[in-house]
């Protein structure tokens, strides 16, 4: 092989070239490229693998062609030779290999390794005599690139091996003593090249792993060294217990002591959490404020029998780290399942533990800094064999236990989190409104003292293409918690205007009620819409009734008495529903303009039988009538509960009992019917009385 080298034949073997005093620096270089290449593409990813499957098939196939080129040029020292055209073999099959198999798989990089180093050794070792032989050992530590891809164990290992393959490739040869300089030349290269690239992807690894505040694994970090935490406790026959810890109001401390402070405070507790006890196996920084920490559980033990009973198994060896099934005197626990109540009290000593450890005080910038925190707990693999699956099963349990004013929270299966199906189903909606696939029906509201139908509310439903008709149940609460809602409401306001306006052009004045999203009430033009959807339908102001639940005017009592102030100026009547299920009743209806409240349904549907109920709905009732409201009874689902609120002086009653949501058409089919019954021959307007 003829180049921009010195490859005369007349060269002996174990000359030592300056041509391959560069070669091999070059290569040197190369692995130092390859090394930080999959420093950065190839193990931290996380997600895709396709910049480690790109450098296991294009490093043997730039292998397969020098051995190509090696075979074919005359002059090269593996031209026609047996031993080249196997290490071509050997390079083209390491390139499929690299091309179908699983690029995660470990087993491929020694592999590559080692058949690359021997087929190297093979073709130096059948080299003709005196045609630069000398030229294949600037390809070795090309080899030692692998050494970034593998644990620091293997990595020694493929060195060794490589460098064993140039020994065994001289010595066959021949001519030992005259190559030993460019042998031992290669050799160092090759053991430098393996150490420098393995350091620089090690120092690389934890840059990217690792969180630069804190210095535990950053968020990326946690999910891959904590899902081989897990691994390994759950293939050593240990249940795994991920502790999700998150700071209370830990902006106080930055709106307090600066940012500066807020670090200081979070590396603070970053020292501390390593040293806990019981230990940790995994300890990583899950987000801003948020800490994740991996314990090894009780030994896992499929159903045993209930005598079986013994001292739970000591740590595994692998790991250095305490069991949390120790109880908190530290005397070993029971080996095998316990029943659910114990192994949850257990957990949440173990979460009460972890918190009174941290609560601290810190010094932070001179001042006595309590930390005030709250954990989230799944276990694996009763909840999850996955890191991502238990840490968004420990943050649904961290947020309930916060919503309950807990401070430990467990993951169990009743907790509703947000699926994928919903985010998809979410963006589904908003389409939905564009499609026209959403529509209203109306259950019908009966005035208690005529028994004639004077109202009804508005309930949204979604013909989905594929899941047929949906109720609210199913999609609004995770509308609710965007700004799709507004979309949402406006467009039930005026569908339920609009088909108000048709009832009416028909002869039919039936009022309608529209349920009133609690982020409508922070919008400032809410009223002008309310108002321009009114005239643009010709209709009064006194057909619609806006319904607010009791929960939406807590958060910012004093913007939605504005808001609601506003709305009743319009001539727009207001409703306080699920009245009797928060804490600010009676101050709300003594401030804020309502015309009637509805009765929770939990309270209508148990009058029968329950008489702390029956006197609540009794109460609510004489308030209600004493302060000039109408009381609306929901939930009546028999006609023996209808009889009670009858008799009980409830003014309007709304329920299964009367009817069901029905859709438009079917309501004025309703009202025929029940006109016939009564010897009417048209269904009136018995419009609800309005509060004076």
């Amino acid at each position: 092989m003829r180049g921009r080298c010195d490859t005369r034949s007349d060269v002996p073997f174990g000359a030592v070239r300056p041509c391959s005093v560069r070669l091999i620096r070059s290569v040197r270089s190369v692995g130092l490229i390859a090394g930080q290449c999959g420093r950065k593409r190839f193990l931290i990813s996380g997600r895709t693998f396709a910049g480690r499957r790109r450098f296991l098939v294009v490093t043997p196939a730039i292998a397969a062609v020098l051995f190509l080129l090696a075979g074919c040029i005359p002059g090269s020292p593996g031209y026609l030779r047996w031993g080249n055209w196997l290490g071509l073999v050997v390079a083209v099959g390491n390139a499929v290999v690299g091309l179908v198999a699983n690029p995660r798989g470990r087993w491929i990089p020694p592999v590559a390794v080692a058949s690359l180093a021997a087929a190297l050794a093979f073709a130096l070792a059948s080299a003709a005599p005196g045609r630069n032989a000398d030229t294949y050992l600037t390809w070795f530590p090309v080899l030692c690139a692998y050494a970034a891809l593998v644990p620091v164990g293997w990595a020694v290992a493929g060195t060794a091996a490589v460098c064993a393959a140039v020994v065994a490739g001289v010595t066959a040869h021949g001519g030992l003593a005259e190559a030993a300089a460019p042998m031992f030349s290669t050799i160092a290269a090759v053991m430098l090249v393996g150490a420098v690239a393995k350091a620089l992807f090690r120092e690389g690894l934890l840059q990217n792993r690792s969180d630069p505040l804190t210095r535990l694994a950053n968020r990326g970090g946690t999910m891959e060294i904590g899902q081989s935490a897990v691994a390994k406790i759950n293939a050593a026959g240990n249940e795994a217990v991920l502790v999700l810890v998150d700071l209370n109001r830990f902006h106080e401390v930055n709106d307090a002591l600066g940012h500066l402070g807020g670090d200081q405070l979070l590396r603070m507790i970053a020292e501390t959490l390593p040293t806990l006890t019981p230990r940790p196996v995994f300890v990583g920084r899950a987000g801003g404020d948020e800490f994740a920490l991996v314990f090894r559980g009780p030994e896992i033990i499929p159903a045993p029998p209930a005598s079986s009973v013994s001292s739970a198994s000591p740590p595994s060896s692998t790991s250095s780290a305490s069991p949390v099934s120790l109880g908190p005197s530290g005397a070993p626990a029971v080996r095998g399942p316990l029943p659910a109540a114990i192994a949850a009290g257990r957990r949440r000593t173990l979460g009460r533990r972890v918190l009174r450890q941290i609560q601290g005080p810190f010094q932070v910038c001179g001042v006595d800094v309590e930390v005030d925190a709250s954990v989230g707990i799944a276990v694996a693999p009763r909840d999850g064999a996955t890191m991502a699956t238990l840490m968004s099963c420990a943050d649904a349990a961290l947020l309930r236990a916060k919503r309950v004013g807990e401070s430990v929270g467990l993951w169990d299966a009743g907790i509703a989190g947000v699926r994928p199906e919903e985010i998809a189903l979410n963006a589904q909606l908003r389409a939905a409104i564009g499609r026209d696939e959403l529509v209203l029906y109306y259950q019908p509201v009966q005035s208690a003292r005529t028994g004639g139908i004077v109202g009804a509310e508005a309930l949204l439903r979604w013909r989905h293409p594929s899941r047929g008709l949906l109720p609210p149940g199913e999609f609004l609460p995770i509308a609710e918690r965007s700004p799709l809602i507004a979309d949402l409401t406006r467009w039930v306001l005026d569908e339920a205007l609009r088909q108000c306006a048709a009832w009416d052009a028909g002869g039919l004045h039936l009022p309608v009620s529209v349920n009133l999203s609690p982020r409508m009430l922070v919008i400032d033009d809410l009223p002008r819409v309310v108002s321009d959807s009114i005239a643009a339908h010709r209709l009064a102001p006194d057909v619609l009734t806006l319904e607010i639940t009791e929960s939406a005017l807590v958060t910012q009592p004093a913007r939605a008495a504005t808001m609601l102030g506003q709305l009743r100026s319009h001539g727009v009547a207001l409703s306080l529903d699920d009245f009797g299920t928060g804490y600010s009743s009676m101050e709300i209806l003594k401030t804020l303009p309502f015309d009637e409240v509805k009765i929770d349904r939990g309270f209508v549907t148990d009058v029968r039988g329950s008489l702390p109920d029956a006197a609540i709905v009794r109460s609510v009732l004489d308030l209600g009538h004493r302060l000039g409201l109408r009381v609306v009874g929901e939930g009546i689902e028999d006609e023996r509960t209808l009889t009670m609120m009858v008799d009980f002086g409830c003014d309007l009653l709304q329920g299964e009992a009367i009817s069901p949501p029905l859709p438009a058409e079917r309501v004025r089919e309703l009202l025929r019917t029940r006109a016939a019954k009564a010897g009417k021959v048209v269904p009136g307007g018995d419009v609800r009385c309005r509060r004076a």
